[in-house]
């Protein structure tokens, strides 16, 4: 952040990107213009924690983005941004979608006993939770629309920094209710990037056991991270209540804004 932004010769972006993972990605024009992380699944590009060189426009940017996309056959953007900027997405044809808070805390231990049997998650499970995830999400309102976007995700999910040993569901194998996916996204930094409960199996503290679990984890297995985030709809009322159960605090808030790329 203290640094000029990086031009074309810059030897050491290549670098630095190649060690942070391949959705992190470099926006050109005549020279660099943007860094963004990306995860691309089917037409949707959900894009975040981009930053620019302040000697670009704007407007320039956005056309530069939308038209590379449009290239990768992307029919749909999302973009998570920082509240004060929501009028320059706006401005160039962005919707305002819904507000997503950052909840985060220091792992720690705890002596949970489990209410079903846990297990560790892997690429063999993908397809049992596709399943799971898309029913637990099928009455929801902008959802996954099937099991095959919900594998995406899940996919997606596992490609990069994805912490087999402190992911977890609960259920008797192949009977799995309930899920929690973590990756780490830095060094010091686990992020709950996805947790999800079939409905009839809700309100009994699974998922509460599985984050938890998860913190144990970390604190034993992953040396060096200091925290855990989790990303959650501001509406998402059952989350936060759950989060603040077990410690977590708000510290971050962005606005996602969507625009259909024709």
């Amino acid at each position: 952040m203290d640094e000029a932004f990086p031009d074309s010769s810059s030897t050491e972006l290549g670098r630095a990107l190649s060690s942070l993972g391949k959705s992190w990605y470099v926006l050109t024009s005549e020279r660099p213009i943007a860094l963004f992380k990306g995860a691309l699944t089917g037409p949707t590009a959900n894009v975040s924690r981009m930053c620019y060189d302040s000697g670009t426009s704007f407007e320039s940017l956005i056309a530069n983005l939308c038209e590379d996309l449009r290239r990768m056959k992307i029919t749909n953007l999302h973009v998570g941004v920082p509240t004060d900027r929501t009028d320059l997405f706006l401005s160039r044809g962005f919707e305002r979608a819904e507000i997503l808070v950052r909840f985060s805390r220091a792992p720690i231990e705890s002596k949970m006993m489990p209410i079903l049997p846990l297990m560790n998650l892997t690429e063999k499970e993908i397809p049992i939770l596709s399943k799971l995830m898309y029913d637990a999400y099928a009455k929801t309102s902008g959802a996954y629309s099937d099991a095959q976007s919900a594998e995406n995700v899940i996919r997606n999910i596992m490609s990069e920094g994805y912490i087999s040993g402190a992911s977890f569901a609960s259920g008797a194998f192949p009977n799995l209710v309930s899920a929690c996916l973590v990756t780490r996204v830095y060094p010091s930094e686990a992020n709950v990037s996805q947790v999800f409960t079939h409905p009839l199996y809700r309100a009994r503290g699974l998922a509460t056991t599985e984050v938890a679990s998860a913190m144990n984890r970390l604190v034993n297995e992953e040396k060096g991270v200091t925290r855990l985030t989790v990303w959650s709809p501001e509406a998402n009322d059952v989350m936060k209540r759950l989060l603040d159960k077990m410690g977590f605090v708000h510290d971050r808030k962005l606005v996602e804004m969507t625009s259909r790329l024709e």
